[in-house]
C-alpha cells in the first residue's frame, strides 16, 4: 500500500509522477529510469524541491498514514531561497498542520548541516551524513533500515494526579521505529 514520488532538483525541481505513484513494478522501473537520467548540472533549488516533495501530503489520502520525505542532497542552496530561516519557514508553511517528516541525508563536505538538521528536527525526524571516503551504500542502507518501519507516531505524554512537570527532554516525543 506504500506510494512514492521522486523529485529531481538542480536549477529547478521536477517530479516524476506529479503526485504519489503506487508502489508497483512498473512504477519502480519507471523510477529507476528517471534516477538513471540524473546529471549533476546547474544549481541547487532546495526550497523548490522540498515544496514539490511535500505537496502530495495535501491529498486527503495522505492524511491517514505517515508521510515521509527523504531528502538527499550534496550541496548548499544556490537557487531560489538560500537563507536557512527562509527555507525552514517555507517548509513549515507547506507542511501546515499535516504530519510530515523530513529525513535529511547529506552527502559530501559541502553540506549545510545546520539547515538539514533544522528541517529534520522541526518535523520530528532526523538527519544523517556521508563523507566522500565513507561507504555510501552502507550509510544509506543503515539510514533506510532505521526509517523503513515506523511503529508509532504522534506520541503524546499525559501526566495525571496533579503532578507538575517541567523541562522535559525531548520536548516533543519523536516517532518510534522498529528496533
Amino acid at each position: 500500500g506504500d506510494r512514492f514520488e521522486i523529485v529531481r532538483f538542480s536549477t529547478e525541481a521536477e517530479a516524476l509522477f506529479g503526485g504519489l505513484g503506487e508502489n508497483s513494478a512498473a512504477n519502480r522501473e519507471r523510477a529507476e529510469k528517471f534516477i538513471e537520467s540524473f546529471r549533476p548540472i546547474g544549481g541547487t533549488a532546495i526550497a523548490e524541491a522540498l515544496k514539490e516533495a511535500i505537496e502530495p501530503a495535501r491529498s486527503e489520502h495522505a492524511q491517514d498514514r505517515p508521510y515521509m520525505v527523504i531528502f538527499l542532497t550534496d550541496g548548499l542552496p544556490t537557487i531560489g531561497a538560500t537563507n536557512d530561516d527562509e527555507i525552514v519557514s517555507q517548509v513549515k508553511k507547506e507542511i501546515g498542520a499535516r504530519t510530515v517528516r523530513v529525513f535529511s541525508f547529506g552527502i559530501g563536505t559541502e553540506v549545510n548541516t545546520h539547515l538539514l538538521d533544522r528541517l529534520a528536527a522541526d518535523s520530528q525526524a532526523f538527519s544523517q551524513y556521508a563523507l566522500p571516503k565513507e561507504d555510501i551504500e552502507v550509510k544509506l542502507s543503515n539510514f533506510y533500515t532505521k526509517i523503513s518501519s515506523p511503529v508509532l507516531s504522534g506520541l503524546k505524554l499525559t501526566v495525571g494526579g496533579g503532578v507538575k512537570v517541567s523541562k522535559l527532554q525531548p520536548a516533543a516525543l519523536p516517532d518510534l521505529f522498529k528496533g
